[in-house]
């Protein structure tokens, strides 16, 4: 992690690494799940989320819900740039060769909904997060999570009813 001249003493060290081991796989998925399948936006949010509290650690009182919010701050801010940048051009949606049809169809339609939409849906729907973690993890209320994930809901659910007509 790119610390700069900070260095961390062992116990903030470890303190960063256990949280990593942690939460690191799914940060970083629901992040790729944000940010539609690309990956190279969710490597470079995590591993900048981390960087970020490597830099501040002495200043984090709660490290998981602080990276979560990080990286999800981080992915909008790539996505925005990206959006911005591709405007008016065509864009190869693809995404991971590998990637199933039916999954790229899914993270195309996710990324119709607004960023906190987004979020609730990807945490509470697609990793199983509960409605209160998923608050915690996004600095929300719990009402947040649940209005946002009916609406993200309600927004899907009209997006394939209209493919499937």
């Amino acid at each position: 992690m790119d610390g700069g001249s900070h260095v961390l003493d062992e116990p903030g060290r470890a303190r960063l690494e256990a949280t990593y081991r942690e939460v690191g796989d799914d940060l970083w998925r629901a992040v790729l799940a944000y940010a539609g399948g690309r990956r190279d936006i969710a490597d470079e949010a995590v591993a900048e989320a981390f960087s970020q509290a490597a830099r501040g650690l002495d200043r984090i009182e709660h490290l998981r819900p602080w990276v979560y919010r990080a990286a999800f701050r981080l992915a909008a801010g790539e996505l925005k740039r990206w959006r911005a940048s591709t405007t008016g051009r065509s864009v190869d949606r693809r995404g991971d060769p590998d990637a199933t049809e039916a999954m790229t169809e899914m993270m195309e339609l996710v990324g119709t909904l607004s960023p906190a939409q987004r979020r609730a849906f990807v945490l509470r729907d697609l990793l199983g997060f509960p409605t209160a973690e998923a608050a915690q993890l996004t600095g929300t209320s719990d009402v947040s999570v649940r209005v946002h994930l009916h609406a993200a809901r309600r927004r899907l659910r009209a997006h394939l009813e209209e493919a499937a007509r």
